[in-house]
């Protein structure tokens, strides 16, 4: 018997769902998707505009206590503009990584879930993307 699987959500925890819904859509160009309202208690679900893996935001009353183990790593082809785009949205610098060959931020959104800004890994993806506007 055969079967098949696929990662379908990135899981991010977070204590407010509407303010988490609004900072990753706004970070990701992601679009909200519905829920039945049951689910719509603990969960969001975002649409990215070029992958068919959903962001799913969980509502949470856990402090976080230590590094996450897995996180989102964001390519761009200007570090610094994006850097200060979503530190605008209510991210913030946590640690400047300038070892091993690469330079780029961790940052940390609102609920201090640790995300990573790259500099360009797939350019031809990332050309397909539409430029953020100043």
């Amino acid at each position: 018997m055969s079967h098949r699987s696929r990662v379908c959500y990135f899981t991010i925890d977070c204590d407010d769902l509407d303010d988490a819904t609004r900072f990753w859509s706004a970070a990701l160009d992601a679009h909200e998707e519905e829920l039945c309202e049951p689910s719509r208690q603990v969960y969001r679900q975002l649409r990215l505009p070029d992958s068919e893996i959903r962001i799913l935001l969980q509502r949470t009353d856990d402090v976080k206590t230590s590094k996450e183990r897995m996180h989102i790593d964001l390519e761009t082809d200007d570090v610094e503009a994006e850097v200060r785009r979503l530190e605008a949205l209510g991210a913030t610098r946590w640690d400047h990584q300038q070892e091993r060959g690469y330079d780029f931020w961790v940052m940390r959104d609102p609920w201090g879930n640790e995300f990573c800004v790259l500099q360009a890994t797939f350019a031809e993806l990332l050309a397909s993307r539409c430029p953020w506007s100043a």
